[in-house]
């Protein structure tokens, strides 16, 4: 049953009976909300509740087919022009700079700074370097954006929701690359704006952070509303009932721990690789097994499986895969793929889906070869594989004809992991997997990697969520400053073995070797 909502303090900003309508898809019906000034609200639903539609709502970005959203009591005009002018500034969930610009300039854009009627850029670097320092982050100002890593882009997203001076900042998913230490550095800071004076609204999966910093939360379902619940008189059992409308079972780390070792031959080998970012480093990873990869930001997870992947170049050693008794040296990203790999990025929205394109079209795409006949595909073979990878990864909707740009974020990331299914890879690396995905798709994503190992496929998961790792992971290897720490059994790892293992500075030798 909804709960009445009481106005003891003005309202920063209201949605009153507010719907809205893409296509035939419903993504809002009949919400209200309301969010006292100076307050961190959180919106929380499952996925494809409607929490970013109902963010860009109140942002101003779209207009309510229904319904009516005021600032400070005042009707809210559809546009970036009107939000700015009322003070409300919004970072996205997925991430908006323009990579050609430098730091400094997408910061800036919008409110260049001038001097003699010429862009002032030392007062760019200044403003983006001071905003940076907020944030806890060095940044280069004049680096360019698109050759940041995606943790270093959310931050200077956020750095230019910053820039506006908001009354009202509105959040969709900023910590979702961010290690669990840059985490509490925004969250640190977004209390301390809120503190200030600063309105905020929080979209999170993750419920530590929505307890940390929130005082009342908007649960929705299916577009609409559920509830309001004052924090301080719930939990998380009964924050999660509620989006989820059942009660979910928390992933057992226990199980994973006491699970015998069962795993068969190396699938995969590394023996001594070097590349950007990744010295020294070799592993090897076994039929069935879950390989987690930990360590901080900067410690060269990401650049390791890139490595491995052969999509970024390698200065000295050696990848090797192993299936059917073959082995095959992995040279190039296409030999990974042809050899058995599959690989969902970090970056889902650039790297892992076309979004502009179907459902069924990017489920097919790494199965083209197996699906044509003399060089044509029949749709009839399209639509019964499309149909099939939705079913088992539990899509919704489940419309194989839809636009994966429509779908959420968490749609679309069954869509980048459904895809490789089909191909019944012998290693599936996963990076990142579960990044901006509420708490019963999470679910779903680790039922389906635990399906995989029943079958034998062997798994690398990177992760920023060290609960994620314990949860997946029969061995954890953790990475700093570009070679692995040290391992953990599954038996042996709680985060903070895993936190000691990435924090303990050594610097390896020869790192110039890299590079050469």
């Amino acid at each position: 049953m909804t709960n009445q909502i009481s106005a003891p303090s003005p309202i920063a900003v209201e949605a009153a009976g507010v719907s809205k309508q893409f296509g035939g898809v419903h993504a809002l019906r009949d919400v209200s909300v309301r969010v006292e000034s100076g307050t961190c609200h959180a919106i929380v639903g499952a996925n494809g509740a409607g929490k970013s539609t109902l963010m860009k709502v109140l942002a101003g970005l779209y207009l309510p087919d229904s319904g009516q959203v005021t600032v400070a009591g005042e009707p809210l005009a559809g546009g970036t022009v009107a939000s700015k002018a009322a003070g409300i500034a919004l970072v996205h969930q997925e991430l908006s700079l323009c990579p050609d610009l430098t730091v400094a300039e997408n910061i800036c854009v919008g409110t260049t700074p001038t001097r003699n009627g010429l862009v002032d850029r030392t007062a760019m670097r200044r403003i983006a370097t001071a905003l940076c320092a907020r944030l806890g982050v060095d940044i280069d100002p004049d680096a360019l954006a698109g050759q940041l890593p995606a943790t270093l882009q959310q931050f200077v997203e956020i750095a230019k929701a910053l820039r506006l001076d908001p009354r009202i900042l509105i959040l969709d998913e900023p910590t979702a690359s961010l290690t669990p230490q840059e985490t509490d550095k925004l969250l640190d800071l977004l209390k301390s704006l809120r503190d200030e004076g600063v309105t905020i609204v929080y979209i999170s999966h993750r419920l530590r952070e929505i307890f940390e910093l929130c005082s009342r939360a908007t649960v929705l379902r299916d577009g609409r509303l559920v509830e309001h619940l004052d924090l301080a008189e719930s939990s998380t059992d009964a924050l999660v009932e509620s989006m989820v409308g059942e009660k979910l079972l928390n992933l057992e780390i226990s199980e994973r721990q006491s699970k015998p070792e069962t795993f068969g031959d190396v699938v995969l080998s590394v023996d001594n690789l070097w590349a950007p970012g990744v010295f020294g480093t070799s592993l090897e990873v076994r039929a069935g097994e879950v390989l987690g990869l930990g360590g901080l930001m900067g410690s060269g997870r990401t650049e390791l499986v890139r490595a491995i992947l052969g999509l970024e170049p390698r200065t000295r050693g050696t990848v090797t895969l192993t299936s059917d008794g073959r082995r095959r040296a992995i040279h190039s990203y296409s030999s990974a793929v042809l050899s058995g790999i599959a690989f969902v990025p970090e970056d889902r929205r650039t790297e892992g889906v076309l979004l502009a394109r179907s459902v069924r079209e990017n489920l097919a795409l790494p199965s083209l070869r197996a699906l044509s006949r003399v060089g044509q595909i029949r749709s009839s073979r399209l639509q019964t594989l499309a149909t099939g990878i939705v079913g088992e990864v539990n899509l919704k909707p489940a419309k194989t004809g839809s636009t994966v740009k429509l779908l959420s974020g968490g749609n679309q990331q069954k869509v980048a992991f459904g895809r490789w299914l089909p191909t019944n890879p012998r290693l599936f690396v996963l990076d990142e997997p579960t990044a901006g995905v509420d708490v019963g798709a999470k679910a779903e994503i680790h039922e389906l990697v635990r399906g995989l190992t029943a079958k034998g496929t062997a798994v690398i998961v990177v992760s920023s969520d060290l609960e994620e790792l314990l949860s997946l992971s029969d061995r954890i290897a953790v990475l700093r400053d570009g070679t692995i720490a040290g391992e953990l059994s599954a038996a042996e790892a709680d985060q903070h073995a895993i936190v000691r293992l990435g924090t303990h500075h050594t610097t390896p030798e020869n790192k110039e070797a890299a590079h050469v």
